[in-house]
């Protein structure tokens, strides 16, 4: 059995992104308090796998992820686009004006304001972990204070949810990464994820763009990165979804890309995750 290690504990999002990648295989989920401590055991091999979110849809790209990865020579087996659905947790049996606190992450306290907004009174607490709060709400007996977390949450610490979908944007989505410390064989590939930075000379970007457009490589993302051991300088990451499944083009256009750029690496083949739709997320 793999064993994978997820950045908050269990009933966390990265539990639920785990159990969405895998589906039926069953894995051990292994808790990890920081992505720094996720990626330590990644690499001292105490773990097969990490699963680690990279970026939403509404906050952005989780730039110190990106730095984590490339600099612990990290690989990318496969991703996960998790529609991130918020609700309000409790001890079981209370209503709303039982409510006098709100302990969560601090990035769910941000996405469900409007929410928040309609009980000024509660006092916000910002947490570590979703999931943790809502573990502890159940373990100490926290009558008067919710937690805002995930369904599997609810389910996993024996809670009620008060009040589901509580988020402010419907179309609230989360980018996690399967990563490892060797490149993953994924049969049948149709996206990539490039690592590469250039000289300073004019048009050296605009060239790598050009070379993956006429190589009909779709470009879904480029995220600069500021490069480690410079002042100023960066590097980039692209991804890339081959059109048909042409592994000739892409080929060739890796053999290009060396040419211009100064140092180019294959940080994962692996199958696109097509963005699921809340109603898959309930099936």
């Amino acid at each position: 059995m793999k064993s994978v290690i997820i950045q908050g504990i269990k009933g966390s999002f990265h539990h639920e992104a785990v159990t969405r990648f895998f589906k039926q295989e069953q894995v051990e989920i292994v808790d990890s308090p920081t992505f720094n401590s996720l990626v330590r055991q990644v690499v001292d091999k105490k773990v097969d796998l990490g699963m680690m979110a990279i970026e939403n849809s509404i906050a952005g790209s989780i730039l110190p992820n990106y730095s984590l990865m490339t600099k612990n020579k990290l690989y990318i087996g496969g991703e996960i686009a998790l529609p991130i659905k918020h609700n309000l947790l409790v001890l079981k049996g209370q209503k709303l004006e039982d409510i006098t606190e709100v302990r969560t992450h601090p990035m769910a306290l941000l996405q469900c304001e409007n929410f928040l907004d309609k009980h000024e009174s509660w006092q916000r607490l910002a947490m570590d972990d979703t999931a943790t709060c809502a573990r502890n709400i159940q373990e100490k007996q926290m009558y008067g204070v919710a937690s805002i977390g995930s369904k599997l949450a609810a389910q996993m610490y024996d809670l009620e949810i008060l009040a589901q979908d509580i988020h402010d944007v419907y179309d609230n989505y989360t980018r996690f990464y399967l990563v490892g410390t060797q490149p993953m064989l994924v049969k049948d590939f149709n996206k990539a994820t490039l690592f590469f930075y250039t000289d300073h000379k004019q048009g050296r970007l605009s060239k790598v763009l050009e070379i993956l457009a006429n190589h009909e490589l779709n470009l879904t993302k480029i995220q600069s990165v500021p490069l480690s051991g410079t002042v100023f300088q960066y590097s980039f990451h692209v991804n890339v979804v081959l059109t048909n499944n042409n592994y000739d083009l892409y080929y060739k256009a890796l053999e290009k890309l060396k040419e211009v750029t100064q140092y180019l690496n294959v940080l994962g083949e692996y199958m696109e995750d097509k963005r699921p739709t809340y109603k898959d997320m309930d099936q």
